[in-house]
């Protein structure tokens, strides 16, 4: 999948520019603060119909504006073409086209163009909570499962309708009323736990192939852990472990299993990354996730997604940087940012180059 051409309205920094990347390779330059982060996550948001720095739709509109536009045109690898949009006016909702036709939920976008989007604070995925982890699983998954999309929204609101039970001491019955709750949670977590397992055995190899060609000395293995305890077999087994705890989770008032619990083992020759791991490990953990997305994406969609480096080479040491931009060669779509071009030059000869400057300008070729 090629982005051809991107087009923003009032969107962050931006008061008005459409640029034409078009190319296998794109470099967005110049100074820190200047909105080269909010081009890509304009790319991303695209791609997701989120942002992967706030969940407010109202702070990306430009200040001052009222209302953000963010278009793009794509060329998928048959030739064919398809533009997606997303917009959001104050006091409104978000709303999202393809081919100029408004969707009926932002959720139909999903997937239409694969994004892995690969920034700084995504070290969290392996020095943080489960929760960062169980960020980047759904992401990738939701790209190339509208199914996993749908259970994992039901199951968002399975949990905030069993929580309020649970929570609510003056019901004297709560025990019976989480009979219903707990069935649609054992549908939902099922469904969840299969598809994430099923994933992270293509996961799994990729992971351990990117992180070694890296540069990594040691051996990455990673694992999952169902929150629902040992990985159940079907969905009667996932329901009796939650009615196993019901007692537990009346008294600490809170669903104590079930796929929100879930987490993601990454070890380093048998040591947790978590624990143990140094900077420069966890850096290149990080790439080995995203490079092992990119890779599961493009055998589900049959598309390449389009994979954002946000300065992400002044991040590695030269051997793994040199490492990376090899095995970027002849991949998707790239566009990677850096504070200057002889910095992107050595890892991307030849490429367009955007440098973004004041104000929100963006000149080509820099």
């Amino acid at each position: 999948m090629i982005l051809d051409s991107l087009r923003l309205l009032d969107f962050r920094n931006f008061r008005e520019l459409e640029i034409e990347p078009g190319g296998r390779c794109a470099a967005i330059w110049g100074p820190n603060g200047r909105g080269k982060t909010n081009l890509l996550e304009a790319i991303f948001l695209l791609g997701t119909t989120r942002s992967h720095r706030t969940r407010k739709d109202p702070e990306l509109i430009r200040f001052g504006g009222d209302v953000y536009h963010v278009a793009g045109s794509y060329r998928r690898s048959n030739g064919g073409r398809m533009t997606l949009s997303v917009a959001y006016e104050k006091g409104g909702r978000k709303k999202g086209r393809v081919d100029g036709k408004e969707v009926s939920k932002m959720s139909s976008l999903v997937g239409r163009c694969g994004v892995v989007l690969v920034s700084p604070e995504d070290v969290e995925i392996t020095k943080g909570e489960p929760e960062r982890r169980r960020q980047f699983l759904d992401l990738t998954l939701c790209s190339i499962d509208p199914i996993y999309l749908r259970s994992l929204q039901e199951l968002g609101r399975i949990l905030r309708q069993r929580s309020s039970l649970l929570r609510d001491t003056w019901e004297p019955d709560r025990a019976r009323m989480l009979d219903p709750w707990d069935r649609q949670l054992a549908a939902a977590g099922w469904a969840i736990t299969e598809a994430r397992a099923r994933a992270m055995e293509e996961l799994a190899p990729l992971v351990e192939e990117a992180y070694s060609a890296l540069g990594g000395g040691e051996q990455l293995v990673i694992g999952y852990r169902p929150g629902i305890g040992r990985e159940p077999v079907s969905e009667e087994d996932v329901l009796q472990k939650i009615v196993a705890v019901r007692d537990e989770d009346l008294r600490l008032r809170r669903t104590t299993i079930g796929p929100h619990r879930d987490d993601l083992d990454l070890e380093l020759d048998g040591r947790s990354i978590r624990a143990y791991g140094s900077r420069g490990q966890h850096r290149t953990a990080v790439l080995a996730l995203k490079l092992a997305a990119v890779r599961l994406m493009a055998q589900r969609l049959g598309e390449e997604p389009i994979l954002l480096l946000d300065d992400v080479f002044t991040e590695l040491d030269a051997s793994r940087a040199e490492r990376l931009a090899t095995r970027l060669d002849g991949a998707g779509q790239v566009f990677a940012t850096g504070t200057g071009r002889a910095e992107l030059d050595r890892f991307f000869p030849g490429v367009e180059h955007f440098k973004v400057e004041e104000e929100g300008r963006v000149v080509r070729g820099g």
